[in-house]
């Protein structure tokens, strides 16, 4: 498969799915102090057991998107970004 080409800067977005909604949004201000980025609660699953969420954010290279990405792995209650 073809990587897609990127045009940088863009805008790109995250889809993030946890486990606790409380700690990943305290987290989105201390772990993404260096970027403004737009961040909202997406949708809850049928059991109230998960949450997504959307962030949305301008990055600058492949390098600072794979960055963002391993930040935010690196959150707890984090289970699955898209």
């Amino acid at each position: 498969m073809e990587k897609p080409d990127i045009q940088y800067p863009c805008i790109w977005s995250y889809k993030i799915i946890g486990s606790d909604s409380a700690r990943i949004t305290d987290a989105m201000p201390v772990v993404l102090k260096a970027f403004e980025y737009q961040f909202s609660e997406s949708r809850q699953s049928k059991t109230g057991k998960f949450t997504s969420f959307h962030l949305s954010m301008q990055v600058n290279s492949e390098e600072e998107r794979n960055t963002i990405l391993n930040i935010l792995r690196d959150i707890p209650s984090v289970k699955f970004i898209l």
